[in-house]
Parts: C-alpha cells; sequence; structure tokens
C-alpha cells in the first residue's frame, strides 16, 4: 500500500491563484482586443474559391470564421479522430486475416505478403 505524503507549501497556493488570474486577465485581453477588431474591420468583402462565391462580409468575419474553422480543425485532429479511424480500420483488416488464418483460409499470396512486412 502506498501512502501520498503532502508537504505544506504557501508560494503553491499563492502561484495557482497568480496563475488563474494571469488566464482571466489575458482571456479578457483577447476579448477585448478581439471586439475592437471586429468593430474597426466592418468593410465587406466578397470571397471567392473560383467554383463557389460567397456575399460579401465584414472582414472581421472571415477572419474569425477562420480562425474558428482552424481551431475545429485543430481539435479534431489533436483528438486523434482521423488516426483512430486509421487504426479501426487496420484493426478490422487484421481481425479479418486472424480469422481466415484460424479457418485455415490462408492462400500463398497472403503468405509472402506477410513474409515480406516481417
Amino acid at each position: 500500500m502506498q501512502f501520498a505524503v503532502f508537504v505544506s507549501d504557501d508560494t503553491g497556493g499563492s502561484m495557482e491563484r497568480f496563475k488563474y488570474w494571469l488566464f482571466i486577465v489575458l482571456l479578457l485581453l483577447i476579448i477585448l482586443i478581439s471586439a475592437g477588431f471586429s468593430l474597426w474591420n466592418t468593410q465587406a468583402v466578397p470571397l471567392s474559391f473560383g467554383i463557389v462565391s460567397l456575399d460579401p462580409k465584414p472582414v472581421s468575419f472571415w477572419v474569425v470564421a477562420s480562425f474558428a474553422t482552424g481551431g475545429v480543425c485543430g481539435l479534431l485532429l489533436g483528438a486523434g479522430f482521423i488516426r483512430d479511424y486509421k487504426l479501426k480500420k487496420r484493426i478490422r483488416k487484421l481481425e479479418k486475416e486472424l480469422a481466415n488464418i484460424r479457418l485455415g483460409k490462408v492462400s500463398r499470396a497472403d503468405d509472402k505478403e506477410s513474409a515480406k512486412e516481417s
């Protein structure tokens, strides 16, 4: 059985409190700068991707939309959804191959491929 030993440290609580308030101040600063950016960049700009042409919207809308899209894509990639999909696909293939091996349905081509991979 393991016992955890907690040592009281006066600087630990104040440092956590400092980090919390620093986070709050930075968050408010980002919100303030974003609001200012949105208010100062109100000129309508159409966006065209060659085939698709979108209606004119303020520059701030396009910038915020691009950041939001990038953030969502980053979260999806960071969470590993694409990697997990590829791994699950590979697992299904390997399980099917294992079932064929157990049933004795292995062809010589499969043997040669598995020998190359080893």
